[in-house]
């Protein structure tokens, strides 16, 4: 082995990072996550279809609530990455979703959003969530050494 090659890189040194081994807990995460991102964009699929194919009472209002879900699932995906990557940025990120979500949930149990049945997924995704971002062993490889 070279010397090159048993010293770890530097951001962006161009050489690849070393092989660290990732906690199940965090692959768990990585797969919730992405999960959550395949919904939403599937929802936003759903709805642009509805847009097209009955129209709304305001374009501008299901044109921006269209935006919004995109980006949404775009922003999923990239905590979804973050997170296979193990990068600590992921964790405020993650956890932000999960409240908004469980926010979401008790809006569907108050019968603000949806019907009471729909907010118990949301929850119970949402709880898994803070408790996978929150584990010690995700903790321990997301966490930035200054």
């Amino acid at each position: 082995m070279t010397e090159q090659q048993s010293m770890p890189s530097e951001p962006g040194s161009g050489h690849p990072e070393p092989a660290v081994r990732r906690p199940v807990l965090l692959l768990v995460l990585t797969l919730v996550l992405f999960a959550e991102a395949v919904t939403v964009l599937g929802v936003g699929v759903w709805s642009l279809v509805q847009l097209v194919s009955s129209p709304p009472a305001s374009y501008a209002t299901a044109v921006a609530l269209l935006v919004l879900i995109f980006a949404a699932g775009a922003w999923l995906l990239a905590i979804a990455v973050g997170t296979y990557r193990m990068r600590p940025w992921i964790r405020g990120a993650g956890i932000t979703w999960q409240v908004l979500q469980i926010v979401v949930a008790v809006a569907c149990f108050q019968g603000v959003l949806g019907e009471p049945a729909d907010g118990w997924p949301l929850l119970i995704v949402a709880v898994v969530g803070i408790a996978l971002l929150l584990s010690p062993s995700v903790v321990a490889v997301t966490r930035r050494e200054v």
